[in-house]
Parts: structure tokens; C-alpha cells; sequence
């Protein structure tokens, strides 16, 4: 009897899984040698200056959302791979400082526009705090230098670009993918990030780079998500590895 009584709930869950299957988009073939080729460029991208563990550097923020637009001053110290201390300025005046010690992250209003907010999620999603459309551990990826790729287990040449420029690559478990576009230097110009059905989450165009001794750094971008929502960032002043103390990630007024 408990047999018939689960059957039912079976064949729900299996035309749920067969349903969610048909949605999701399917990787379409394509030659192995060329996958291999794919994989090995989205690798090499993905590696971009990760020897650089710490930097502090200056800059520009423009958050914009519909209606509304603002740019700040920016000043920060960000140690690989969670640890990072940002502040806003207007007119050489601390607006907003946020501070990331790896197991919390901290948000200070020097206005006064709300209180300090305190939360215990090691990489939060800055959009509800910010207006920025992407998570802690990405931004403080782009401060090191580095470019926010996803891990991934799959990669392969766009079937709809023949110039072989773009690239998905995607980790087979979990579904989400990233779409990549690469400038005929193999320099990446932009990253979408996709989910599970193929939708759009949030989109990195890298618009410059500035040359290093041991390479170069994405020092102007902007960041889209599906709200429209953009933060286009500036680096004006970049230090590589400097030496911070973990005092630094003590938030202070």
C-alpha cells in the first residue's frame, strides 16, 4: 500500500526533472580538438594576474540605475581572496565605507543615511546594499586585477560566431555558464553570466587595459545586470602586493 500511495509523487518528480531538462539549454556538438582549444584559452584568462594576492589602488565608481546616476571617489585595500576594505568619497568626503574580513562584511554610513549593517554571509550580493550588480568575491577579484570567471568544467567555441572570438564555458552539475568574448590579442572585452535556463544575470564589459611589468590589468569596466542597473569602474592608481595589516579590515569611523 505505501508503494501505490508514492507512486504518484514518482512520476511527479520525474516529469518535474524531465520538464526543468527541456528548459534548460542543451550543449550543442562540437569538435573535441577545438573544445580542447576553447578550454585552454578560458583557462589562461581565467589565470589572469592571480599572482597578485593584495593591491590598493584609487579610482572612479558611476553607479547608475533608471533615473538616477552617481560617481564616486574610490579608495581600497583588498587582500586575495576575501578581505577587502572600499570606501565612496564625494568631493574628497567619505560617503560609504564597506569592510570584507573574510567572515563578515561591514557597511558604514559616514552621512549618517543608515545605520551600520552587519552581515555574517562571507560573499554577499552587493546590489541590495550598493546598487552594484554583482557579489563581494567579484569585486574584489577585479580589485587584484583579476578577471571574475567561474569555475568550469566545459568549454567551447560559440557555434553562432565563426570568427572563433566567443566562448562558453560552463560547470556541467550546476548549469550556470558564462559566455565569453575574446579580442584578437585573446584579451577578454566581455563576460555574461548566464543561469541555469540560459538567461542573462549580469554582464562585464572590460572597455581598457593597462600594461604591467609582468602583464596587464582591466582598469576600466562596467557591469550590468538584468535590471539595467550599471557601476562603470575606473582604476587610476593600482599598487601590486603591498604589504596590509589586518588592522586595515577593522571598520572605524
Amino acid at each position: 500500500m505505501n508503494n501505490r500511495r508514492r507512486l504518484p509523487a514518482v512520476f511527479i518528480l520525474a516529469a518535474l526533472i524531465l520538464f526543468i531538462s527541456g528548459c534548460m539549454p542543451s550543449r550543442p556538438v562540437t569538435d573535441p580538438q577545438m573544445d580542447k582549444k576553447a578550454f585552454l584559452m578560458s583557462n589562461e584568462a581565467r589565470s589572469l594576474n592571480r599572482h597578485i594576492t593584495a593591491s590598493k589602488g584609487k579610482g572612479w565608481a558611476t553607479l547608475e540605475t533608471p533615473g538616477k546616476k552617481d560617481r564616486y571617489r574610490t579608495a581600497w585595500a583588498a587582500v586575495h581572496p576575501d578581505k577587502i576594505r572600499m570606501t565612496f568619497l564625494l568631493s574628497g568626503n567619505p560617503v560609504e565605507t564597506f569592510v570584507s574580513t573574510g567572515e563578515k562584511i561591514s557597511f558604514f554610513s559616514h552621512t549618517g543615511k543608515h545605520d551600520l549593517y552587519i552581515s555574517d554571509s562571507d560573499d554577499t550580493d552587493l546590489e541590495d546594499y550598493l546598487g552594484v550588480p554583482m557579489k563581494m568575491s567579484e569585486l574584489i577579484s577585479i580589485l587584484l586585477g583579476h578577471l571574475p570567471l567561474k569555475d568550469f568544467d566545459d568549454a567551447y567555441f560559440s557555434p553562432s560566431d565563426s570568427s572563433l572570438a566567443a566562448i562558453i564555458t560552463r560547470q556541467k552539475e550546476k548549469g550556470q555558464s558564462q559566455y565569453l568574448n575574446f579580442d584578437s590579442t585573446q584579451k577578454i572585452t566581455r563576460i555574461q553570466s548566464l543561469d541555469n535556463f540560459g538567461k542573462l544575470l549580469y554582464e562585464i564589459h572590460v572597455l581598457n587595459y593597462k600594461p604591467l611589468e609582468t602583464g596587464s590589468i582591466p582598469v576600466k569596466l562596467w557591469i550590468k545586470d538584468k535590471e539595467n542597473r550599471i557601476m562603470t569602474l575606473e582604476i587610476t592608481d593600482f599598487e601590486t602586493d603591498p604589504l596590509i595589516k589586518d588592522t586595515m579590515f577593522r571598520l572605524t569611523e
